[in-house]
This record gives C-alpha cells, sequence and structure tokens, in this order.
C-alpha cells in the first residue's frame, strides 16, 4: 500500500506533461449572426506549450446554445483555420489563413495557484505591438445568408 500512496502522491504534485488545457485566446464575431470563432491555446499545467501546433480554433455557436461548439468545416478552414505554427518556447508564432502576412504570437503565463495559466496573444496594429483579444468583421449580408450558420 505504500508504493502506491507514493505513487499518487507524486501524480498529483507533478501533473503529467500530457495533461493540458485550452486557454481562450481570443475571438473573431462577425456582423452575419452571433456565432464567433474562437482560437485556442493548449498548455500543460505549467503553462509549457503542450503541442508542435498548440493553437487551434472552435466554432461556438451562439445562435444556437452557448455551450456549443464544432470544429471548422474544411471551408471554414480557408478563411479562418491556422496557416502556420512555429514553437519557440514560451511563445508560439501563428497566423490565419485569410491573413497569412498578418503574424501574431502568443505564449501561457502563470498566474493565482499553480496549474492555473493566463493566455496571451500580441499582433503588430498601425506599427504598435498589440494585445489581441476580439476581432469584429462587418459581412456584407443579403437575404441569401440570413438563415445560414456559421
Amino acid at each position: 500500500m505504500k508504493p502506491l500512496s507514493i505513487l499518487l502522491l507524486t501524480l498529483l504534485v507533478f501533473p503529467l506533461p500530457a495533461w493540458s488545457t485550452d486557454l481562450l485566446l481570443f475571438v473573431i464575431q462577425r456582423s452575419k449572426n452571433a456565432n464567433e470563432v474562437q482560437y485556442y491555446l493548449r498548455a500543460d499545467a505549467h503553462c509549457t506549450l503542450a503541442s508542435a501546433t498548440p493553437v487551434h480554433a472552435m466554432w461556438n455557436l451562439l445562435e444556437t446554445n452557448p455551450a456549443k461548439t464544432k470544429p471548422l468545416s474544411v471551408f471554414d478552414q480557408l478563411a479562418y483555420g491556422i496557416a502556420q505554427q512555429t514553437v519557440t518556447e514560451p511563445w508560439v508564432a501563428f497566423s490565419l489563413k485569410a491573413l497569412e502576412t498578418k503574424r501574431m504570437k502568443a505564449r501561457a503565463t502563470p498566474t493565482g495557484p499553480p496549474g492555473t495559466c493566463t493566455p496571451l496573444v500580441l499582433t503588430d496594429i498601425q506599427g504598435q505591438e498589440a494585445f489581441l483579444e476580439r476581432v469584429y468583421v462587418q459581412t456584407p449580408c443579403g437575404v441569401s445568408c440570413a438563415s445560414r450558420t456559421p
């Protein structure tokens, strides 16, 4: 029984690197409907990037249920997908497929109790490095797209 207790204590104190969490980086909101694309950074309990491609995107389907998400479709990947990611700890540099020349960089920073991380994403806006939280896209939309989601 003693070796089992030591093993359990070790697992509680030193989380496995495979344990990770997704931290919300930023969102893209659109005029078309309330749904938004959410970008996440995957980090472990030590706020270290958890993979070679830690940034990913999901739809948050606010029109139907705020708790409902779904992956980007192949078509959605053309506009909202991640074009490339380069990890240089503690940062990941990336861009979106629709804006491949607009580079961003993100990281997770330890905050609060152990295992708590805060994400940070930076990009250049008019020659100044800026924190990115939200992007709003005004899209022309007629009757033909009023009923389409996402």
